[in-house]
């Protein structure tokens, strides 16, 4: 399961925010853009600016059978899939798996390195914290 409204929001305002000659300048334009979507009925929610937003997490559930872990990522540590598609997502589980959290969030840091005036990716800001939970289920 994931949440990926924050991701659809910045492709929407990516379009809509024209590029600019100065990166720091398209950048504030994002940060303005996205405060419009937060916290609001078709944007994204951030508890952490009102915690009236943990109502519209995104939640579920899934059998045990066959499972063989669980991984519960920030925005931050799951851009690398849903913001830059650099990886999908039985690739970002099989780097979790094999090399571990601070491997993956390290690739996602590279990629972020690559593109420091956010022109590939529009964001808010260089880089998002990064959290990563990974939980091997026994055989």
């Amino acid at each position: 399961m994931t949440d990926d409204r924050l991701a659809s929001v910045l492709r929407t305002i990516g379009a809509e925010v024209p590029a600019a000659a100065d990166p720091e300048a398209a950048q504030l334009a994002v940060v303005r853009e996205l405060a419009a979507w937060r916290n609001q009925p078709g944007g994204f929610w951030i508890a952490g600016t009102d915690p009236a937003a943990a109502s519209e997490a995104v939640t579920g559930t899934l059998p045990l059978a066959g499972l063989r872990g669980v991984a519960l990522l920030s925005d931050g540590a799951a851009r690398i899939v849903d913001r830059y598609a650099l990886l999908t997502w039985p690739q970002a589980l099989a780097a979790l798996r094999d090399e571990g959290p601070a491997a993956l969030i390290a690739r996602t840091r590279a990629a972020e390195d690559s593109d420091p005036a956010a022109r590939r990716w529009p964001r808010a800001k260089r880089s998002d914290d990064a959290t990563i939970a990974w939980w091997r289920l026994p055989a």
